[in-house]
């Protein structure tokens, strides 16, 4: 009798069970490796733990195939699977697909591309066919990384198409497209072969999923960047965003005027404000049915975005005669600094595993928007406070630094991913960068101290390829800037050759992202500042490709530094000097002063007489020395590669006459590494480090 009634209990439960089961919704997970969960743990794949998400109102089972081809005549098709009649058979009410990885093969897409929208609509019409009311979410790829073996064989490219194709396939059947890219294209940290995601990069991709098959709920909240007492730019539109419920109304108020938009199946939404003059200060407030958010001493102005490494970032408070700025601080209260403060200075320490996985998940730069005073002034760029107080007084506009600059880091770390990974070169080594040629030593060396106790294969760094875009101008671009000051390339001076095109991939990078929300935004001028005179051999050089960077590239402005520079420190303290000259050139160049602020440029040499070179330059009028009549700086070269100083001749308003011997092939100016040429223009800016074929 015992027996029969542990019978009836155990039946009892078993029913109830398959009860439960039959009012579950089904959920079936189609897809490769990624899906599978190639090298993670039982139980930590994507869709265990979107299982786990969903709840017991869900039942969701794994139909992931290693290796998997959406291609029916790829090498491994997912049509002609095992795996695919088994999720039939599972009769889903839901099915997310996740496929297209290995149709980058080159055994795959170079043969078979024309049928890859055909073969993905014959795989959902299996599934519509047995269940017409099925739900259909269609997944574009997770990343494939730089430094996969088959990346820049066809896989970079060949990955691009086949995004825009699933795209397609989700825009003309009416399917749910889940983007499982963007979640983790920055986090090459979670790919240790640079193709599957580790548990953590399954979470990421459960998450997802998760947001895509429920509704959102969050709290309403806008983004960091935007907080009271911010500087907006003037004369443009500014978009202000943040996060919601999903599908909730979101109303921002201005002066009165109110916008309001919807937020998306992920909880993100924006508003642009119009237009708005120099002024303040005002209120913006931003509201739900349920909750508000209310930003105060907002003012209109011009905003600059001041970047680069330790140059830029060395405080106000160190530098030659800040004393008087930092007293007339409260002066400036239309002068508001956010001041990108790093989690940890790159100094040569281990760093802890907090740290590391803070840094992996991108928070290494956090802020606020900050009145000036006497009291947090010092701890401001020197460089950008100067030049903000020189373009305040001259304009009497209110005006926004975003000071985000990270000592030592090499222009790689500055450069978007895609950026990087699009151009062959660059892509070969941004992958091993801890190991590269092309990083400098003393980049690798600092990161491999702080990194000793990392534990992931693709651990995170501020001197890693596109980190600081990342984590840094990422969550920038979208806000309207005046312009850019750039102080870098310290980092970069062992290998000329590469940051010419580097600076160049820069450039287009950020300008590219930024003008990527609104069509009007159509400039964004660089102010860079030339590397300063020190005893490095190869800073001449640099400075001399510097200059003629500025030269060749559109709306790119050069402000010389190197006559105050240190022969010992890579850390001059003159840095007022710089801020004001950067000041002059966006006078000039923004705003149609009339001045001299451009470093004086040769444009042609011309002998006189068998002794005697002319050479004839812009941006001057008339030269002068800088604390003595004696001009210092200028050396020729023979065919025999010796080099002699000369004596100027004369000044003879934008011409400089110099004696010369026979013979010469070039005429170099500043050359020094630590130089005290001292020629400059009539507004006292000096002329750059120059070379000269003759």
């Amino acid at each position: 009798m015992r027996n029969l009634y542990k019978l009836l209990f155990l039946s009892f439960f078993l029913l109830v069970d398959v009860m439960l089961c039959q009012g579950k919704k089904k959920v079936a997970c189609i897809g490769d490796s990624v899906t599978k969960g190639y090298n993670i743990a039982s139980g930590k794949s994507y869709p265990e733990q979107l299982q786990r998400l969903l709840g017991h109102a869900y039942q969701v089972e794994n139909f992931g195939r290693n290796g998997a081809t959406l291609l029916e005549q790829g090498h491994n098709p997912y049509l002609t699977s095992q795996q695919l009649l088994d999720a039939l058979a599972f009769n889903p009410d839901i099915v997310i697909i996740a496929l297209g990885l290995n149709d980058t093969d080159p055994r795959n897409w170079p043969k078979y591309q024309s049928y890859f929208q055909r073969d993905y609509n014959k795989l959902i019409g299996l599934f519509k066919n047995q269940n017409p009311e099925i739900e259909v979410f269609v997944c574009q790829m997770s990343p494939i990384f730089s430094g996969h073996p088959r990346f820049l064989s066809g896989t970079r490219e060949w990955y691009s198409k086949i995004q825009s194709e699933i795209q397609e396939v989700a825009a003309f059947g009416g399917f749910k497209l889940v983007d499982l890219h963007q979640p983790l294209a920055r986090r090459i940290d979670l790919f240790d072969d640079f193709l599957h995601p580790n548990e953590r990069g399954a979470e990421i991709i459960a998450k997802t999923v998760f947001n895509n098959l429920k509704a959102i709920k969050q709290p309403l909240s806008v983004h960091h960047n935007f907080t009271s007492h911010m500087v907006l730019q003037r004369d443009q539109k500014n978009r202000i965003m943040g996060k919601a419920d999903a599908e909730q109304l979101v109303t921002v108020e201005l002066n009165g005027v109110r916008s309001s938009t919807t937020a998306d199946d992920t909880g993100n939404w924006w508003v642009d404000l119009e237009a708005l003059p120099a002024g303040g200060p005002c209120r913006i407030t931003i509201h739900t049915r349920s909750d508000s958010i209310v930003l105060d001493d907002v003012l209109f102005g011009d905003v600059f975005l001041a970047s680069g490494q330790s140059n830029m970032a060395f405080p106000l408070k160190l530098a030659k005669g800040a004393e008087a700025l930092v007293r007339k601080s409260a002066k400036y209260e239309r002068i508001r600094f956010f001041k990108n403060n790093v989690l940890k200075e790159t100094a040569n320490e281990e760093w802890d595993p907090s740290i590391l996985n803070s840094i992996n998940d991108l928070q290494y730069f956090s802020g606020k928007w900050e009145r000036i005073t006497p009291a947090n002034s010092g701890g401001f760029s020197a460089i950008a406070y100067s030049f903000a107080v020189e373009l305040y007084d001259q304009l009497d506009v209110p005006i926004g630094i975003v000071e985000l600059a990270v000592g030592g880091s090499p222009t790689e770390s500055w450069i978007s991913r895609k950026s990087l990974e699009q151009d062959p070169l660059l892509a070969s080594y941004i992958h091993s960068w801890r190991t590269s040629d092309f990083i400098q030593d003393f980049c690798k060396d600092r990161a491999n101290v702080n990194l000793r106790l990392a534990q992931s294969k693709n651990q995170r760094h501020p001197y890693q390829p596109a980190y600081n875009f990342e984590a840094g101008f990422d969550k920038w671009k979208d806000t309207s800037l005046k312009g850019i000051l750039w102080y870098q390339g310290e980092s970069n001076a062992h290998n000329i050759e590469l940051h010419e095109h580097l600076f160049r991939t820069l450039v287009n990078s950020w300008r590219q992202s930024y003008q990527s929300f609104a069509q009007q935004r159509t400039r964004l001028p660089f102010y860079t500042v030339q590397l300063s005179s020190l005893s490095r051999p190869s800073w001449p050089m640099f400075r001399d490709s510097q200059r003629k960077l500025s030269n060749e590239l559109s709306d790119v402005f050069m402000a010389v530094s190197s006559d105050l520079g240190d022969s010992l420190d890579v850390h001059p303290k003159d840095k007022l000097t710089i801020g004001r000259r950067l000041a002059n050139l966006v006078l000039k160049h923004e705003f149609e002063r009339v001045n001299n602020a451009d470093s004086p440029q040769p444009v042609k040499s011309f002998f006189l007489g068998e002794n005697l070179l002319g050479i004839t330059f812009r941006n001057v009028k008339q030269f002068k020395a800088e604390g003595s009549n004696q001009i210092i700086g200028f050396q020729s070269k023979d065919h025999h590669g010796n080099y002699k100083d000369l004596k100027v001749v004369e000044l003879k308003g934008d011409t400089v006459i110099l004696e010369i011997p026979k013979n010469i092939s070039a005429i170099f100016y500043g050359y020094a590494p630590f130089s005290r040429a001292n020629l400059l223009n009539e507004d006292s800016v000096p002329v750059s480090t120059f070379s000269l074929t003759i």
